[in-house]
Parts: C-alpha cells; structure tokens; sequence
C-alpha cells in the first residue's frame, strides 16, 4: 500500500506539471484566441473587449489556478469557438478513439504474441527467416500510410467498407465496430511487427539460460519450460513495450482519424489547435497526460505481478 500510495502522489504530481507547461505553452505561443474568433479585420478595441470577455486579461497564475481549481471539479471550461462545455463537446468523441485504441492494442496482443511463439520455436527455419523479412518492411510502414493501403486495397478494390463512410456507435454499434476494425488494424500493424520481433529475441534469449537446463533436468517438457518459466521472463520487456505502445496508439490514432474521417479526438483536436481554442486543447492534451500516467503506472503493477524480485526492491 505504501508503493501504492507513492505512485499515485508521483502521478498526481507528474499532471500538475504537464498541466502547467501546456498553459504556458498557450500564452507563450503565437497567436490570440478573440482575434482567431473575430477575424484580423476586427478593430482593437472588438479584440480587447473579447479578451476581457475570455478572460485573457488576467494575470497567468490566476487564469491557471481558475482553471485547475474547475477541472479538478469536473469543469473543463467552455469553447472559445462554439461557445459550449468543453465536456459536452468531447462527450460524444472519446467513446470513438477509445474504441479505436482498445481494438488497436487487442489486435495487437492476439496477434504478436503466438506469432512471437511461433517463430521463436522456429529459430532459424524458413518460416522465422519469411517473418522476420516481413516484419522489417511492416515496422517501416507508418500508421497512416498502412491506412491509405487498407482504404485503397480493402476499400475500393475490395469493397469491403466504404471509404469515409463512417457509421456512428448511436445508430448501429455492429456497424461502428465494423467500420473501426480497418483503421485499428493500421494502428497495429507496425506495432505487431515490433512486439513479435521484442518477444522472439526475448524468448531466443532465455532458451540460453542456467534456468532453463535446471527445468529440463527436473523433468520437465519443452512446452511446460516455455510456458511456465521461459515466457514469463520474456514477458517482461513485451509488458513495457506494450504500455508504450497504449500510449503511442492513443497519440498515433489522430491522424489515423484524419486518414479515415473518423470523428473522434483528433479531429477536434486540429481544429481546435487551428482557432486557438484553448480550452478544448488543454482538456484533450491534458486527459492524455492522465491516460499516459495511469498505464505507466499499471505497468509497474503488472511488472511487480509478473516478476516478485521487483516488488522487493522497491520495498527495500
């Protein structure tokens, strides 16, 4: 409980200084959210008047602390642009991206980590020589381009899904997650590559240890050994690329969103950057940072699960 409580305080702590640094970043940046909104034609005095209006006015600190004080409450302020909650306006995005994630990162791990086995038990053979080429040229092709190729091949030579034809989750959730499942593969394919290539040099690497020859001694079989002792360790490095790439799928999704008119986080996030809407940048930049935290912090979780060693070091 007390390394709990520890991580939770470094958490907390590690937002407060992510949310600082974006606010700043908002008032050291070129550009003024009341000229964005009224255009450079608008005359001085119109501008000032709406700074005043915003709020823009005030000192740093205390349009901060104003700020801090609302969304630790729930109130993520409202749209310079649309002049709506900033909560109702995400309210309806976050269920998409996060659909999107989720399936991206579930592919993933159903996917790599047989294919990872499958290929570390074939060591040097033909089928670990074929994937290992593959998985080069995979790992090299970024997200959104694998969703260009998706659209073109599995869109409009296949006609599998109609490219652009977004079904929203409200009107047909089996149609939603049909549409979602392109986009989530683009995501994860160059992450697949990785997480089989992390896992058949860690699976390949541990097949050499002390341990191993110990466990076959005391009679155990080659499936028992792989199971049970090798891939655990192996595990580990995989479960820390794996949080990495939770985290690299939610940021990767944005332009993946743009790739396939998905209206989710990303989307407003650009236009929102583009008509300095501050707010609304802020609440998405800032729920990312929460996201980010909290499944390093699960990580560290899993990893004291998976390998005792740790969660005695941390407690001594």
């Amino acid at each position: 409980m007390k390394y709990v409580g520890k991580k939770i305080l470094t958490m907390c702590l590690t937002l407060l200084l992510v949310s600082f640094l974006v606010f700043l970043c908002f008032t050291v940046i070129p550009g003024d959210p009341a000229l964005a909104k009224l255009g450079t034609e608008a005359t001085p005095e119109r501008v000032e008047a709406l700074r005043k209006e915003m709020g823009l006015d005030r000192p740093f600190m205390v349009r901060y602390g104003d700020w801090l004080i609302s969304f630790i409450q729930g109130d993520m302020g409202k749209s310079y642009s649309y002049s709506l909650p900033v909560k109702q306006m995400l309210a309806d995005k976050v269920p998409i991206t996060v659909t999107m994630s989720v399936m991206s990162i579930l592919i993933i791990i159903f996917v790599s980590i047989p294919l990872g086995l499958y290929v570390a038990k074939r060591e040097g053979g033909v089928a670990d020589r074929v994937i290992y080429a593959v998985n080069q040229v995979i790992m090299a092709v970024p997200p959104f381009f694998a969703g260009i190729l998706i659209t073109l091949l599995f869109g409009i030579v296949l006609k599998l899904f109609m490219p652009g034809g977004y079904v929203s989750y409200t009107q047909s959730i089996t149609g939603f997650l049909g549409y979602m499942i392109f986009p989530s593969i683009a995501i994860a394919l160059p992450k697949i590559s990785m997480t089989v290539k992390l896992l058949r040099s860690g699976l390949v690497g541990e097949k050499k240890k002390d341990y191993v020859r110990t466990a076959y001694s005391r009679g155990n079989n080659t499936k028992g050994v792989l199971y049970k002792h090798i891939l655990k360790n192996a595990m580990l490095p995989v479960v820390t690329f794996l949080g990495m790439t939770f985290t690299d799928i939610i940021a990767g999704s944005i332009i993946v969103e743009q790739v396939f008119s998905i209206p989710g986080i990303g989307r407003i996030l650009m236009t929102s950057i583009s008509n300095r809407d501050y707010p609304v940048v802020m609440a998405v930049i800032v729920s990312l940072a929460a996201t980010v935290i909290v499944i390093n912090g699960l990580v560290d979780l899993i990893y004291q699960w998976i390998d005792p060693r740790i969660r005695l070091e941390e407690q001594s």
